[in-house]
């Protein structure tokens, strides 16, 4: 079995030991953003925080920036700027930790991994998972569209991958899910050509005759269905790897101004419930959102995204942290898994990896506070 699903295997069996981090409660142009309207709904009102916040809304273009965008239009959360700052992707969305430009936020498995070990990132909850929707594409003249799936989906062999030229965001779920699949094939990034471009623009520079596979994630691959001939050659799903993403908070915020954090992070649970209870109108949302955007998306693809990326429940998340007899959880076991793939990429050094196993990934007190009802 290869090492990446090797890994997610045994992180359901086999109990981490790094700690999950729990902070102290307090007493009391790669960039694009949604702009929000704070209003109150009366039938939440008795549940909302009155409270503004000094607090800064991150994200990304897509379905996980959804609850955010949402719950500030609700009055669930109500901040000094209710402006959402939408970042292409993880990497980009980390470098802006430096600068003090958010402190909240949702970002991919690529993101919260590279943020701890640059930043000390911290994930305080999942959302909208990503890999039922990550994939990678050819066009039909390709030979690989021409060869029979193995058994996990993915089409050709090791001595058809080589040489090829790939469009890929680096740092994300997209590289993490062709890292997988060259680890399937035997090969590594040298064997192939990889060009590090947004998703957006891997989507409009395949279109316009660049590379020779292309790796998307959603809405784009959706994209790609129905406006393309394009062929899937490989997805995450098929290859065993799971990829959620995840609720996060900056060092700085954390220490800080927890109450500021943990009053985003109620509020997104709750957001994100109404939108799992409501998947028509969440389609709505989102189709509006992304055309706020400037992101391509059809009525159908928006239904399509909706179904394939439901967000993580109040109760699978209570489950994922909390904190075991040992001092883990099973939220760091799983971002563990991919830190140590990382790793054996050479991504992060074996210190990077020391220091996230020994103080953990996740701060488990908000969810803490969250299940005793504070």
């Amino acid at each position: 079995m290869k090492r990446l699903v090797a890994l997610l295997l045994t992180a359901t069996m086999i109990a981490s030991l790094a700690a999950c981090g729990g902070a102290k409660e307090s007493e009391t142009t790669d960039t694009a953003t949604a702009t929000t309207e704070q209003g109150e709904s009366s039938e939440a009102a008795e549940d909302v925080d009155d409270t503004v916040y000094d607090i800064k809304v991150s994200g990304h273009p897509y379905i996980h920036a959804l609850p955010s965008v949402y719950a500030i239009e609700q009055g669930y959360f109500k901040c000094e700027d209710p402006t959402v700052d939408m970042y292409s992707g993880g990497p980009v969305q980390n470098e802006a930790i430096a600068s003090g430009a958010w402190d909240v936020g949702t970002t991919g498995t690529g993101g919260i991994v590279l943020g701890a070990v640059g930043y000390n990132l911290k994930a305080i909850g999942f959302t909208a998972p990503d890999e039922n929707t990550v994939d990678l594409w050819v066009r039909p003249d390709s030979p690989l569209a021409k060869c029979t799936p193995d058994e996990m989906g993915v089409y050709g062999t090791a001595d058809d991958w080589k040489g090829l030229t790939v469009l890929c965001a680096t740092g994300t779920s997209c590289h993490m899910m062709l890292i997988g699949l060259l680890e399937h094939l035997g090969l590594t990034e040298d064997d192939i050509n990889l060009i590090d471009t947004s998703v957006a623009d891997s989507y409009a520079a395949f279109k316009a005759g660049t590379g020779d596979v292309v790796a998307l994630w959603s809405p784009f691959g959706f994209q790609a269905e129905e406006d393309t001939d394009w062929v899937k050659v490989a997805n995450a799903v098929g290859l065993g790897i799971t990829q959620p993403c995840v609720i996060v908070a900056t060092e700085d915020a954390i220490q800080n101004d927890w109450d500021g954090v943990y009053a985003y992070l109620k509020a997104y649970l709750k957001a994100a419930t109404e939108l799992n209870a409501d998947p028509e109108g969440t389609a709505q949302m989102l189709y509006d959102f992304e055309e706020e955007q400037g992101i391509s998306l059809s009525e159908t693809a928006a239904v399509k995204e909706v179904e394939n990326r439901p967000f993580a429940s109040i109760e699978r998340n209570e489950e994922l942290f909390t904190v075991r007899d040992d001092g883990g959880c099973e939220a760091n076991d799983i971002l563990l898994v991919f830190a140590e793939f990382f790793e054996g990429q050479g991504k992060i050094s074996q210190d990077d990896l020391n220091k996230l196993r020994e103080n953990g990934m996740v701060d488990t007190s908000f969810m803490e506070a969250y299940m005793s009802g504070k």
